[in-house]
């Protein structure tokens, strides 16, 4: 081979790789975290206690006045198959919404390894309670709080819809006689019926790898009941608030179905929205993360 051609070779071996790479990353890449100038951030208030252990969230807000006139509040739930994570995860999200004229939350909540089911959904709902406690303080419409998570807190947010009047899943994290109650709710890829599906099948096959074994503490086998408890599929009625639910198309569409057809035989407004071209978790990345916020914020929109 003549030495130009031996030159530009190399030169396309080098280069082009990388410029490959340069196109993938700019297809899939985290959305911004940094806080924009029209946005106030309060980190780390603590919003529920259990002894010495205090939980905590980061709360955004726009700077300018809306009169009188008290915001919408979101509750932003991180994923993580229900063992890790944290509310830092899911910062890009409540930014972007809070953006659009919301109040978000970004919320830590105990996790497997720390404090077995129902701890998690306890902290959620305590959160809750919290904010409307506090709705005067922090400028929020305490009759227009919503949540929105993915995966695992996508699940939790599901479970949030149904649970108000459940003591079982209340929790002592304080605010007590305070409803926990959110209007809308928007699930993104988080099954919400456990004893049935995948959650059930690997708890069975795959215990050892099982999210929910780990999180339960117990196989669906071990305790069927429980694993229905934090089923919201088991627990929706026609007071559930209105539910929206968003998965890439390489995902599972289809997940969750049962629970759809149940929200609209008992007359509660219900959508999906299947994002193109997107996996689990393209909610945390662009350029889906954009069309997702937007997605959420018309929801909320609609329905807070």
């Amino acid at each position: 081979m003549p030495l130009f051609q031996c030159l530009l070779a190399l030169v396309w071996l080098t280069l082009v790789p990388g410029l490959f790479a340069q196109g993938k990353n700019a297809q899939s890449s985290a959305p911004s975290t940094e806080l924009p100038d029209n946005l106030t951030e309060q980190l780390d208030i603590v919003y529920a206690a259990y002894g010495g252990r205090e939980m905590h969230l980061d709360l955004f807000s726009p700077k300018e006045k809306v009169s009188s006139e008290k915001r919408p509040a979101i509750v932003v739930v991180h994923g993580g198959g229900w063992l890790k994570g944290d509310k830092s995860k899911f910062r890009a999200l409540a930014i972007a919404l809070a953006s659009r004229g919301y109040v978000t939350a970004a919320i830590e909540y105990r996790l497997g390894g720390e404090a077995l089911f129902p701890a998690g959904i306890h902290d959620c709902n305590a959160a809750v309670r919290f904010l409307r406690a506090n709705a005067d303080k922090y400028g929020i419409d305490p009759e227009r709080i919503g949540a929105v998570g993915g995966s695992a807190g996508g699940h939790l947010v599901g479970l949030m819809a149904v649970s108000d009047k459940m003591d079982a899943l209340q929790g002592e994290g304080g605010n007590p006689g305070v409803s926990s109650r959110v209007k809308s709710t928007v699930v993104m890829a988080g099954p919400l019926d456990l004893t049935s599906g995948s959650v059930l099948e690997k708890s069975r096959n795959d215990p050892e790898n099982s999210n929910a074994n780990h999180w339960f503490g117990k196989t669906y086998d071990e305790a069927p009941d429980l694993y229905k408890l934090a089923s919201p599929f088991h627990q929706v009625s026609a007071e559930t608030g209105p539910m929206l639910f968003i998965c890439g198309d390489m995902d599972s569409p289809e997940r969750n179905e049962a629970t759809r057809e149940k929200l609209r035989t008992l007359g509660v407004k219900t959508d999906l929205i299947v994002v193109k071209n997107a996996k689990h978790g393209c909610w945390n990345r662009l350029p889906w993360f954009t069309g997702i916020v937007a997605d959420i914020d018309t929801w909320f929109q609609e329905t807070l």
